[in-house]
């Protein structure tokens, strides 16, 4: 602080605290908006958001767990009355757009009743998941949305809900409240998109898994068949060994009794010769 500023005393800036897009936390930027003299400062209003009724749920989490099931996760956006951002959405799941039941309940989001008894309704539908969404334009648009009616709305939902309200630069407190918050539409339907194939990936792996299982158990199978054949062709090679000495023993034996025999027949002569 330089001496001219010290000599016209304290001076207070005017923020207006933002929600920063971030996946750690909840972190602030602060948007100046204007320098006041100590004693003409009005005091910042005080943000206060309700409790939740329940813990954050995983959306990523519970979606992937319904497709494993082969259910067909149930979405309800709720969007301005004319507005085609339902578009962005289902352009952007691409090819997964077929695995999932998209309504739309359309309700005038400048009335900020209208959207919190919106959002009431949808839930006693039969949806897995409710979004509350629109597309950019004008911040001042966006503020019917980030009021108590609509927080108390999002904080007491009993179901899981996400926002993706304006472009990606647009902070709103209504996002601390929801599940999950996206930039944009566009950013929830790629989302939605990214869920489906990480569980075609699993799939994919588990069958490659059930593959290379199955192959093992045949590699070895046939090792036990190749074992068995390698030990019946050690036995057939042992036969004409064993053949071979059979064939000795009995040419011995053989012998062996021709030299008896001749034995026999030469002590018979003698004897006959000794008696004559």
């Amino acid at each position: 602080m330089d001496e001219e500023y010290n000599k016209k005393g304290y001076y207070v800036l005017s923020v207006t605290p933002e929600l920063a897009p971030s996946n750690k936390g909840l972190p602030f930027v602060f948007q100046v908006e204007a320098i006041h003299e100590e004693a003409e400062a009005s005091p910042t209003p005080e943000v206060r958001l309700p409790q939740r009724s329940r813990e954050k749920v995983d959306v990523r989490g519970f979606l992937m767990g319904l497709l494993r099931k082969g259910e067909t996760p149930a979405l309800a956006l709720v969007l301005g009355e004319n507005a085609i951002v339902h578009k962005d959405v289902e352009v952007s799941m691409g090819s997964a757009r077929d695995r999932y039941r998209v309504d739309q309940r359309r309700v005038s989001l400048a009335n900020p009743g209208a959207v919190a008894e919106a959002l009431a309704q949808v839930v006693e539908g039969p949806y897995h998941l409710v979004a509350l969404i629109r597309g950019g334009g004008d911040p001042e648009d966006l503020k019917p949305l980030d009021g108590p009616e609509v927080w108390n709305a999002v904080a007491s939902c009993p179901k899981p809900i996400v926002v993706a309200l304006g472009h990606a630069a647009d902070t709103l407190w209504v996002e601390a409240l929801a599940d999950e918050a996206f930039p944009t539409p566009t950013a929830l339907g790629h989302f939605l998109k990214e869920v489906v194939e990480a569980v075609e990936r699993e799939r994919e792996a588990a069958k490659l898994s059930d593959l290379l299982e199955r192959a093992q158990e045949e590699a070895k199978a046939a090792r036990t068949e190749r074992d068995l054949l390698k030990e019946r062709i050690r036995r057939l090679e042992q036969e004409p060994a064993r053949l071979v000495q059979e064939m000795d023993r009995l040419r011995r034996g053989l012998a062996l009794w021709r030299g008896v025999a001749l034995f026999l027949l030469a002590a018979a002569i003698l004897l006959l010769l000794a008696r004559g």
